[in-house]
């Protein structure tokens, strides 16, 4: 039996309140970054990180880290971000009922 759709709706809102920020390691120093967005479509749930034109350096890790501080997706990642644009980084995730 497949979970019902008031179960799948409250999965998907625990999901969204979950996540408290964004931490990210930038020239070997690590930092938060507050959660820019967060959009729902169907049964897929993006947050989105964005780092505006003050932020510049190598950035090799993106999280996303929850409620309690814990890390819940860690993105290893290599990038050179100028001074020139910003970065706008999603985690995307689907929550389907099978």
């Amino acid at each position: 039996m497949a979970i019902s759709t008031t179960g799948h709706t409250k999965m998907k809102k625990w999901l969204k309140g979950l996540i408290k920020e964004g931490r990210y390691v930038i020239n070997g120093s690590t930092q938060t970054a507050p959660i820019f967005n967060v959009q729902e479509s169907g049964d897929t749930i993006t947050f989105y990180l964005y780092f505006n034109d003050a932020i510049s350096g190598s950035i090799t890790k993106f999280q996303l880290i929850d409620q309690d501080g814990e890390v819940f997706d860690d993105q290893p990642d290599s990038i050179s971000k100028s001074s020139l644009n910003g970065l706008l980084v999603a985690f995307k995730y689907t929550i389907k009922r099978v």
